[in-house]
């Protein structure tokens, strides 16, 4: 066959190829939290927004935008004003992740006032996702504190904090049950291995990346479920 039939043919099958417009549409994603999202004291590529990014793009999918907004010590109504003052405008993100509340339990304040908080956060974080999709939007449990080195500097025991903790997140858990959001559960685990010295960066507090590896691992899954994958791997 001649070079020029041989051209004539690719040309043809190119043709015949069905294009979905969401498998080339780069993914824009919104984490959303405190030290825990923005990785207090590992490396930025280190933290799981990041590593959700690098999870999902070695099995073929593509970012446009991973946008972090959080900061150490945020409780959930200082992480919704931070929010509301972006001014983020709708359609701006295709999927979202919430990780919110431990602040709120260290400075004691009543599970009232952050389910009020934390219902604010996941609507006003709908209108910023493509077509309002509510529901691509994850809700991520505070990990257990107490378990850490941190823990032993402070007053309060470490079961009445493990009780604290349970009560934030089975706040998160029926507020992810009553919008329909998935809500990954990252507490258990964590009181298994957060204490673990090569588990925490060198307040002895936060997590290494070794634990964010573990988180993103659990979030990349949950998105996958969310997201379009390319099923022809070719660029045309």
């Amino acid at each position: 066959m001649s070079a020029s039939c041989k051209s004539e043919e690719l040309m043809s099958e190119k043709k015949n190829i069905k294009i979905n417009k969401n498998q080339l549409t780069e993914i824009r994603y919104l984490a959303l939290g405190d030290s825990y999202t923005i990785g207090e004291g590992e490396k930025t590529e280190n933290t799981y927004p990041h590593l959700v990014e690098k999870l999902l793009e070695s099995e073929g999918y593509k970012f446009s935008t991973v946008s972090v907004i959080a900061k150490t010590g945020w409780t959930s109504n200082e992480l919704l004003e931070a929010v509301v003052q972006k001014n983020i405008q709708e359609d701006s993100y295709d999927i979202a992740s919430l990780l919110i509340g431990v602040n709120n339990q260290y400075r004691d304040q009543t599970l009232e006032q952050f389910r009020k908080e934390l219902i604010d956060l996941i609507e006003i974080t709908s209108n910023y996702l493509k077509n309002k999709q509510q529901k691509n939007t994850i809700l991520v449990s505070i990990p257990d504190w107490g378990v850490t080195q941190f823990a032993q500097s402070v007053k309060k025991p470490k079961e009445q904090i493990r009780r604290e903790i349970d009560s934030f997140n089975e706040v998160i858990q029926q507020e992810a049950s009553n919008y329909g959001l998935d809500f990954i559960n990252i507490t258990d685990q964590y009181r298994k291995n957060g204490a673990h010295p090569l588990n925490l960066v060198a307040d002895g507090l936060h997590p290494s990346k070794n634990i964010y590896e573990e988180w993103a691992l659990h979030l990349s899954k949950a998105f996958k479920k969310k997201l379009k994958l390319p099923t022809n791997t070719q660029n045309w």
